[in-house]
């Protein structure tokens, strides 16, 4: 990982693991990511088996010029390749691993290094990760300007991620608000014109 915040959100996550069980959503405290929420979104398999995104943070949507909530994981990719980052994101969710991909923002003529982290999250005790938590910065700090609205993301490269324990000591707590209430508080609501 290249951006500390990438790593940050990732120790938060393994923090919150019991046992070898993925996080709840429920366990997922936005007070102690507050400042990374608008790099967040959440995505979750819908009954068809699509996944499509619950929550996408502001810079993520601002990023794009466009609301992400409802819309499918695969309206994100360029068109004619947007298969491998669905099934990468489908296996994070079906083998509980997280897998961190770098992926290039692209607005048809302009390209800017960004990397995605995607981490299987469970909505409900009883069942096994049926969902994605997941973050999109870019590969460096202080973020650098990006030519927007992007049209797509573009696969470069990805690997799934392995660990047992945080990098940075000291697990994350704070008050257990849902994650849904805190980005639904902080994000500003966008309306179709």
């Amino acid at each position: 990982m290249r951006n500390q915040a990438s790593r940050a959100i990732f120790d938060y996550w393994i923090n919150l693991k019991h046992d070898g069980e993925v996080p709840l959503k429920t366990e997922i405290d936005p007070t102690a990511l507050r400042h990374l929420l608008p790099h967040l979104f959440m995505a979750a398999l819908d009954p068809t088996g699509t996944l499509a995104f619950r929550l996408a943070g502001t810079r993520i949507c601002d990023l794009f010029g466009r609301e992400f909530r409802g819309e499918a994981f695969a309206g994100l990719w360029q068109e004619s390749d947007h298969r491998q980052p669905v099934e990468i994101a489908h296996n994070v969710i079906q083998s509980q691993q997280p897998a961190l991909l770098d992926v290039f923002a692209s607005n048809g003529h302009i390209h800017h290094a960004y990397e995605m982290l995607l981490l299987p999250i469970r909505s409900v005790e009883a069942v096994a990760s049926d969902r994605i938590f997941g973050a999109l910065l870019p590969q460096v700090s202080p973020y650098p300007p990006t030519a927007t609205p992007a049209m797509f993301l573009a696969l470069e490269n990805w690997t799934f991620l392995t660990g047992s324990g945080s990098h940075f000591g000291v697990p994350v707590t704070g008050d257990r608000r849902s994650l849904y209430q805190a980005l639904g508080r902080l994000l500003p609501v966008r309306r179709p014109s």
